[in-house]
């Protein structure tokens, strides 16, 4: 009788997903693909797809809230692809992510007093274009060899610095998705640097060059010091510090001034919400707003 032979299952994934691990020629690093498929038969076109950044934290949370919101026949089920890294602890996946989710370090940030006392990524910063060329030019052709799926039905979801990368893509890799959900995204990051591509990304939109339908979210609490009570001499900072993180970051004016000037843009082939999630800080935010973007990408009609 052949061995048998039982693989520790991970503590991240959702029920029944599949694993596939590579190793990114463009990256030059290894990864896990977390893909949750879909029990009916796919549509004559192929599943659509979410393509979903810190697969390793959120993909339980987002397959759960699919496959519930597929019950509804108003609602498309989908694939979900969580892109995430061959490791099952937290703190090596939220130091891998670093790098693949941001832009090269600019001197007015790291030089800036409340940045300079935060742990440096021992990885880096600024591998984002090559990170969304990979999901591009090494992971959904990797996803449809398992599974069928529609290009022309794709979205691109992530959360904080994937937030930030989910609307670096929209302004500049618009073609690769057709649906985009930032989830409280880190626009602050090298002061505002993903900002620079808007006005670009703004005169294709009115020449009817670019399509796209974008989700842009925020926890309401997120720029309100959440400073703990207890235990706060783990963290990196002080109190002071983390107030001048909070000041200098205004997540919920950076969201809603970004929604305001794309909602004016809005025409046939170009959509844009905006949504404030009341009550929720920026740990608290990932399941409303994984939730809302599903039903904003995934809803018929």
């Amino acid at each position: 009788m052949a061995p048998t032979t039982r693989n520790a299952p991970s503590r991240e994934m959702a029920l029944n997903a599949l694993r596939v691990d590579f190793h990114s020629e463009i990256r030059q690093r290894d990864y896990r693909l977390m893909i949750s498929i879909p029990g009916g038969p796919a549509p004559t076109n192929g599943y659509p797809v979410v393509y979903l950044i810190d697969g390793n934290l959120h993909f339980g949370i987002a397959v759960d809230t699919m496959r519930i919101q597929a019950c509804w026949p108003d609602t498309r089920d989908a694939v979900i692809v969580g892109i995430g890294y061959q490791t099952d602890r937290l703190a090596d996946a939220l130091s891998l992510r670093m790098d693949d989710l941001t832009t090269p370090l600019q001197e007015p940030l790291a030089s800036t007093p409340w940045f300079r006392k935060m742990p440096p990524p021992p990885t880096g910063w600024g591998k984002m274009d090559d990170y969304l060329r990979m999901v591009d030019e090494e992971i959904k052709p990797r996803v449809a060899e398992v599974v069928s799926v529609d290009a022309a039905d794709q979205t691109l979801m992530g959360h904080s610095l994937g937030g930030l990368t989910t609307l670096h893509a929209l302004f500049r890799r618009t073609a690769s998705f057709q649906h985009f959900v930032a989830i409280a995204p880190s626009i602050w990051f090298n002061d505002r640097e993903v900002l620079d591509h808007e006005a670009g990304f703004v005169q294709r939109v009115r020449a009817g060059e670019a399509r796209a339908r974008a989700l842009i979210s925020v926890g309401e609490l997120e720029s309100t010091l959440r400073y703990p009570s207890v235990a706060a001499d783990k963290l990196p900072a002080g109190k002071d510090d983390f107030q001048q993180m909070v000041d200098y970051c205004r997540m919920v004016p950076n969201t809603q001034e970004l929604g305001e000037r794309l909602a004016a843009e809005q025409r046939p082939g170009f959509t844009v919400q905006t949504v404030v999630h009341m009550g929720d800080d920026h740990n608290m935010v990932p399941p409303a707003g994984i939730a809302r973007g599903i039903r904003f990408a995934l809803r018929n009609g």
